[in-house]
């Protein structure tokens, strides 16, 4: 497994990218591809792939992951301001999800010293982080959906709960 995919994305990344574009223009369960122009489309890949070539150099745990996926979450605002619907956004995210283990399972060597361990465990972060950005994209649409009502302290996501005697 390499240690740093960081690099390895990096390099990959004009390719990684066009693979997917392709996929989402050949999808024709959205209309991603009428709705943004091709830079809107593509902006976010660089940051999502830095996001995630961290968390795998890191081997990073299901927190840390979750973490990096809501660092994201401007993503979701972008789209649905951009007039997405949310089953667009998921599945743009799945093709993604799809585009990179096709090309992990393709470019990433197995090293004696791992096996087929280390690039399951790579694809397994990367399945979790991918479900997290889902996850994410369906909070912010959720919030922003939801009807205006008017109270005195409307604060969302609420704050974490505290324990009695804290």
């Amino acid at each position: 497994m390499p240690r740093r995919f960081s690099s390895l994305f990096r390099q990959s990344l004009d390719h990684l990218t066009r693979a997917w574009v392709d996929e989402v223009y050949a999808d024709r369960r959205t209309d991603l591809a009428t709705l943004l122009t091709f830079r809107e489309l593509v902006e976010h890949v660089p940051d999502l792939f830095d996001e995630l070539a961290y968390l795998l150099d890191e081997r990073a745990d299901e927190e840390e992951i979750c973490e990096g996926a809501r660092r994201l979450r401007g993503y979701a605002q972008t789209r649905f301001q951009q007039g997405a619907l949310i089953d667009e956004v998921a599945r743009e995210l799945m093709l993604l999800r799809d585009t990179l283990c096709e090309f992990l399972w393709r470019e990433v060597p197995v090293g004696p010293d791992e096996g087929a361990s280390g690039l399951h465990d790579a694809l397994r972060r990367s399945w979790l982080f991918f479900d997290e950005l889902i996850a994410q994209a369906i909070l912010v649409y959720a919030v922003s959906l939801r009807p205006v009502i008017p109270t005195r302290g409307s604060v969302w996501p609420p704050p974490p709960r505290r324990r009695r005697g804290q």
